[in-house]
């Protein structure tokens, strides 16, 4: 009896929606360098939590130490973009009405990894550009700084 209570109120205490797997959620394995995109996100991350003004001004301005090859941050206040280190005019932008190439609207999927859950991956489409903006499935890497404060970079998906 004592152990059903205890694992009852362990369940009930932990939201099922922690649980439940996010539309696009996708396995962080499975993207091109994931390695490196988890690396750049989780140091931007730190140091947003240290100076995000500072941090964001760097990343609109196209500061290379936001960027590694031809990976880039992106960094939102839920869906709105507050830094996006590739195409810096989509700063102030809320995706939220958006689905862009997809069937699903990504932003709020990967905000609700980010904000829910703390961190984990996304697959959408998008353009590449290192293949002269083709469209093709990308897997995102997202983690959480504090409140509703996210950043994000990704790569590509990663064909058997």
């Amino acid at each position: 009896m004592k152990i059903t209570t205890a694992a009852t109120l362990v369940l009930a205490a932990f939201p099922a929606c922690a649980l439940a797997q996010i539309q696009g959620e996708i396995s962080c394995d499975k993207g091109a360098d994931i390695s490196r995109v988890r690396a750049l996100v989780s140091r931007t991350a730190e140091a947003l939590k240290r100076d995000e003004p500072g941090v964001i001004k760097e990343i609109n301005g196209g500061d290379k130490k936001w960027k590694d090859g031809n990976l880039y941050m992106v960094v939102f206040q839920g869906t709105k973009a507050l830094a996006h280190g590739y195409m810096p005019n989509l700063a102030g932008q809320d995706f939220a009405g958006t689905t862009y190439q997809n069937t699903y609207p990504w932003i709020h999927s990967a905000a609700r990894i980010a904000l829910e859950k703390g961190q984990g991956c996304i697959e959408y489409r998008f353009h590449n550009p290192a293949k002269a903006g083709q469209v093709e499935d990308k897997v995102t890497y997202v983690l959480k700084v504090r409140g509703d404060i996210w950043a994000a970079s990704g790569t590509y998906l990663v064909r058997d």
